[in-house]
């Protein structure tokens, strides 16, 4: 049990990871992250909200991860509570930015303002920007990126890392 209490994550994408891109979870998942939670800190982050992301991963997603990240990040559960970021939402409004340079201005205003909270912002597709996203995470020195190609692909390299060592 020490991973379980040494700080570190296993930090999980939800879709192409934990499930097939836009569908929900396996029973066999479900219960393969149960039991990693016993060994290791587990979270999920999402580029959609909560609700389509307890859609996917079952309707206890908050009390079922450690952590949560929802919407890229701007909102954060951690135990099953509401943490972190409500402010950086709010101020956002739920607007979809069009107009040039927009979101440029809008970014770098968005870096300081939030600046306390090390978010990455980064301008998205043609009308968004995102607080941060999974390949920044992996790039992160504090971080260990494994790259899987499917949720069985998921299964077996976690198994081998962190529950083979238990036995």
């Amino acid at each position: 049990m020490a991973l379980r209490n040494s700080g570190l994550i296993a930090l999980f994408d939800v879709d192409g990871t934990l499930t097939a891109p836009r569908k929900g979870v396996t029973p066999k998942m479900l219960k393969f992250m149960q039991d990693l939670r016993k060994v290791v800190n587990v979270g999920v982050v999402g580029g959609s909200d909560l609700v389509k992301i307890s859609e996917q991963l079952g309707s206890t997603v908050i009390n079922d991860y450690d952590y949560v990240f929802a919407e890229n990040g701007l909102v954060a559960y951690k135990d099953g509570k509401l943490v972190g970021t409500q402010s950086l939402k709010k101020f956002l409004g739920e607007e979809n930015i069009k107009v040039h340079n927009i979101r440029t201005k809008m970014v770098e205003v968005l870096r300081e303002k939030f600046a306390h909270l090390k978010l990455t912002f980064s301008i998205g597709g043609q009308i968004s920007f995102d607080g941060g996203n999974d390949h920044e995470i992996y790039e992160s020195e504090r971080t260990v990126g494994h790259t899987v190609t499917s949720p069985d692909d998921t299964l077996s390299q976690c198994t081998t890392l962190f529950l083979n060592k238990q036995a």
